[in-house]
């Protein structure tokens, strides 16, 4: 599902608010979540289906990164990476089991 797609869906389920409004609300969503995981240690629950988060760690670069950032003005030798993750909550992780045990989820 794209993001028309949702919009489309959430409008036909809220048919007091029209797509234009939909669209609106999911755009200030989506900017207060991309805020929040932008943050150190920022966690988004979505009740429902689970966490988002991003896990960052720092590496120390060595070998040919090392030499890289070195050439580019970057003596520290430490690389940052970032990790995005979706931690589902159990109750869809066993939705999801439930479908497979029935045949449903068969792409």
């Amino acid at each position: 599902m794209n993001y028309q797609q949702s919009i489309d869906a959430v409008a036909r389920r809220l048919y007091r608010f029209n797509r234009r409004d939909v669209a609106e609300i999911m755009e200030v969503l989506v900017e207060v979540w991309r805020e929040e995981l932008l943050r150190p240690e920022g966690n988004v629950h979505i009740r429902g289906l689970g966490n988002l988060y991003v896990q960052r760690q720092q590496i120390e670069a060595s070998g040919l990164a090392k030499q890289l950032m070195e050439q580019a003005g970057q003596p520290s030798g430490v690389v940052i990476r970032s990790y995005f993750h979706f931690r589902p909550t159990r109750t869809l992780k066993r939705d999801l089991a439930a479908r497979i045990r029935l045949g449903e989820y068969i792409e």
